[in-house]
């Protein structure tokens, strides 16, 4: 993964001088590709008390016990190290969208993350947001399918009436034959809620294909609502208030569902 990685210009010249740099924080999320840090930051982990710092240098007292890689030539933080400084410098749901994108893409495994984040517990100032992340995931919880699932799991949270849900929940009909894989499933209700990012119908057959799908899940017994988007990102409050009516709607399940 680290060797087809390349860092651009803007980093490498920001990066130039005296003191060693190590690419950190919002740059090693952006250069990994994470969600929630569309543009690039250059920022830095450098000694403390290093005589030339620059205005994206963060000092660090500890800085040989950073995890680092190497990639063309430079430091970079790991992945882990990346997501608990990035708890240090933005909000914690910016942290969740990157980390659910890096176990979504497995460059970091979650048991792994979490051991990364107890051993440094006293250590690290970022600590304990990437623990108050990992938090609000069950262990061993499947990611989200995509940054979209992510924003609807943080729209959902701002209203305590709205249960949590189940990700990627298998739909089975009466007679126990597996229908489709929805985003989110809410038992013991029959519910469902599917995510459509932006681009998802790009053709004519694509839109057919969610159209029989959701007939399918439907056919099954099950409600269903469906977010765009828009929705997600400009319309919380609607999203909230369609998920609690799907709720109430939606009939209880009258054999136990498989998990």
């Amino acid at each position: 993964m680290n060797s087809r990685l390349t860092i651009p210009d803007r980093l490498l010249e920001a990066a130039i001088g005296k003191t060693t740099r190590i690419i950190d924080y919002r740059a090693s999320a952006w250069l990994y590709g994470l969600d929630g840090v569309p543009e690039l930051h250059p920022e830095f982990s450098v000694a403390h008390g290093a005589w030339t710092r620059g205005p994206f240098d963060h000092q660090r007292r500890r800085i040989d016990d950073l995890e680092i890689v190497e990639i063309g030539g430079m430091p970079v933080a790991s992945v882990s190290q990346t997501l608990v400084d990035l708890a240090a410098v933005v909000d914690l749901d910016i942290v969740e969208r990157a980390t659910e994108s890096a176990l979504r893409r497995r460059l970091v495994e979650e048991a792994a993350l979490r051991e990364f984040a107890d051993r440094w517990a006293f250590h690290r100032h970022g600590v304990p947001g990437l623990r108050e992340v990992l938090d609000r995931r069950r262990p061993g919880e499947a990611p989200t399918a995509s940054d979209l699932e992510t924003l609807n799991l943080q729209v959902w949270r701002t209203d305590p009436r709205i249960p949590r849900p189940e990700r990627q929940w298998p739909v089975f009909d009466e007679h126990g034959q597996f229908v489709a894989f929805a985003d989110f499933g809410f038992p013991p209700r029959l519910f469902v809620v599917e995510d459509d990012g932006l681009g998802t119908h790009g053709s004519p057959d694509e839109l057919q294909y969610d159209l029989n799908r959701q007939n399918s899940i439907s056919d099954a017994g099950y409600g269903f609502r469906r977010f765009t988007y828009a929705d997600v990102t400009r319309r919380p409050k609607y999203v909230c208030r369609e998920t609690r009516r799907g709720l109430v709607a939606a009939p209880f399940a009258r054999l136990p569902l498989r998990f």
